[in-house]
């Protein structure tokens, strides 16, 4: 109890000890409390030098008097501890101000366009608008992570990032790909996203990361195949009116997390599956098929097994055929992908 005042245990149990028995010989104290004459040595010291003990004549020593001993030390704790909580206020000055000047040097950067090459870059963007968002943000989440994550294998910043903004009483809505049904990190994620208020739809496909944000301004990534290359923020208002538009006729035919695309009749397909299959009619080979579902070829190579069961076969002219007669394809949905 006493640690905040520079005594550790060994010696508050020395120093209790001595106000039972005052004038004690350290070999009393050995023997009694069954520590090592080093431990016992360094724990008078202790004491002495914040004045809880005196040493007395045949190498004794004697307890001062709690009520004479202690004030001091708890008046010097007490003014550390008003040193410390100036710190921090000015720490809390310091952080604020540098988060004003990033806001402005965000805002200074360009009045309509701002290029964030880079995975640094466009991870700043992200924090910028985690940070500032006050409405609303739409975002298509197409294949890949988003610009500015630097691990394509770990969804979690980017869950962090919506989970905040749902915190601050943001209004997110995301659509995210059919295909995180196979990405069970993902599925974990989006749950946890839509827990926190997020309102989640998925879409067989989508063409490119975009946020908008506020409806002030768009943020997409520069390359949809490579996301290190970073992101552009653009804020003329034909850029945001067009990306509203694209998002909202996403939204309005996208599908529910969790549910099946309304009117697909008795196909026991969901809608990611129906699109794997027809791919995989056309002739589309793994690396295509990953790279639209935005997963790994050996998750690609899973989904299709997975197919093979759901229809009892064991090669891919074998489901192609197996497809047609339960209905899962026709002859319309060939060569669309």
């Amino acid at each position: 109890m006493l640690d905040c005042l520079g005594l550790d245990e060994q010696a508050e149990r020395i120093y209790r000890l001595l106000l039972e028995r005052p004038e004690s010989d350290p070999s009393l104290l050995i023997e009694n409390l069954g520590l090592a004459q080093t431990t016992v040595t360094a724990a008078l010291t202790t004491l002495g030098e914040l004045g809880l003990v005196e040493r007395l004549p045949a190498g004794k020593v004697r307890p001062v008097h709690p009520a004479i001993a202690f004030p001091p030390l708890l008046a010097g704790a007490r003014r550390a501890l008003r040193a410390e909580e100036q710190r921090l206020h000015l720490a809390a000055a310091a952080a604020e101000e540098l988060a004003a000047h990033a806001v402005r040097g965000a805002a200074s950067a360009t009045s309509d366009v701002q290029q964030n090459d880079g995975t640094a870059a466009a991870l700043r963007c992200l924090e910028h608008i985690t940070a500032t968002a006050a409405r609303r943000l739409d975002a298509l989440a197409a294949a890949g992570p988003s610009p500015g994550i630097t691990d394509p294998t770990d969804y979690t910043p980017i869950v962090e990032f919506a989970v905040r903004l749902a915190e601050r009483g943001v209004h997110l809505r995301v659509i995210m790909l059919d295909s995180i049904n196979y990405l069970t990190p993902l599925v974990a994620g989006a749950h946890r996203m839509r827990a926190a208020g997020v309102e989640i739809k998925t879409a067989p496909a989508l063409p490119v990361w975009t946020l908008v944000v506020d409806g002030e301004y768009v943020v997409s990534a520069v390359d949809p195949d490579d996301h290190t290359r970073g992101s552009i923020l653009v804020r003329t208002p034909g850029a945001v009116a067009a990306a509203t538009d694209l998002f909202e006729r996403y939204w309005a035919s996208a599908t529910s997390l969790g549910g099946d695309e309304p009117g697909d009749g008795p196909a026991p397909l969901n809608r990611a599956q129906k699109q794997l299959l027809i791919m995989v009619a056309n002739g589309s080979k793994d690396e295509a098929v990953a790279r639209r579902f935005g997963v790994s070829t050996r998750t690609v190579r899973r989904m299709i097994a997975e197919l093979y069961s759901l229809a009892g076969v064991s090669s891919r002219i074998q489901l192609v055929f197996r497809a047609a007669q339960l209905g899962w394809l026709d002859g319309s949905e060939l060569d669309r992908v």
